[in-house]
């Protein structure tokens, strides 16, 4: 009889084989996986049908655990200024994003790591990339100063996904060789980036 499956143990066959997809590769073996964990290969099959359904799932489930978050703490701000004007209350989502959720997610290498790896096959990465590029887009011409030299949304866009590229891809090298740039360099950058479009600078995050 097969032994119940534990939400502890599920999470530790995720935990690792993130961890070793980002040192070595999705090449890594479910034996190499299971020997690194400790346990049978069979009990990793036991959760996961495939090598590859166990990526996907770290990449999704990663995914929206991040977005979840985001989406939460743009909800509390709207909540929080409900008499605010919209302009400012667009200043201050935008303020998140840049300062906090952006940071957030160039924290997470391992799951940077594995959206490149995958970028042309289970990732879908470009869906993830325009998630973040039409909101910064959305925000921006929100929060413009009247009179202020307007963007072409389209090429804003455009201009924001190949920053989000750069940037994940940077990250994904400074994490093995001496490149000398990290994801404090590059939020200050988008900073920099999104204050120039928007003619003023962003409110500090509470």
């Amino acid at each position: 009889m097969p032994r119940p499956k534990t939400e502890e143990k599920r999470k530790l066959i995720l935990d690792t084989a993130k961890r070793l997809f980002a040192l070595e590769g999705v090449g890594v073996s479910m034996n190499e996986m299971a020997e690194a964990i400790g346990i049978p290969v069979g009990s990793i099959y036991t959760y996961f049908d495939s090598k590859q359904v166990l990526v996907e799932t770290i990449i999704e489930e990663g995914w929206n655990e991040y977005r979840l978050w985001l989406e939460e703490g743009i909800a509390a701000i709207q909540l929080g200024n409900q008499n605010a004007d919209a302009r400012l209350i667009a200043l201050k989502i935008l303020s998140f994003l840049v300062n906090k959720a952006l940071p957030k997610l160039f924290s997470d290498v391992e799951l940077i790591m594995l959206l490149l790896a995958e970028a042309g096959t289970t990732a879908r990465l470009e869906e993830k990339l325009q998630y973040f590029s039409s909101m910064i887009t959305k925000l921006v011409s929100e929060c413009q100063v009247s009179g202020a030299a307007e963007n072409d949304p389209r090429q804003y866009n455009t201009g924001i996904t190949v920053l989000l590229l750069g940037a994940l891809e940077t990250l994904r090298l400074s994490s093995k060789t001496d490149l000398k740039l990290g994801a404090d360099d590059i939020q200050a950058f988008f900073r920099l980036i999104v204050e120039n479009a928007l003619g003023q600078g962003l409110p500090d995050t509470d």
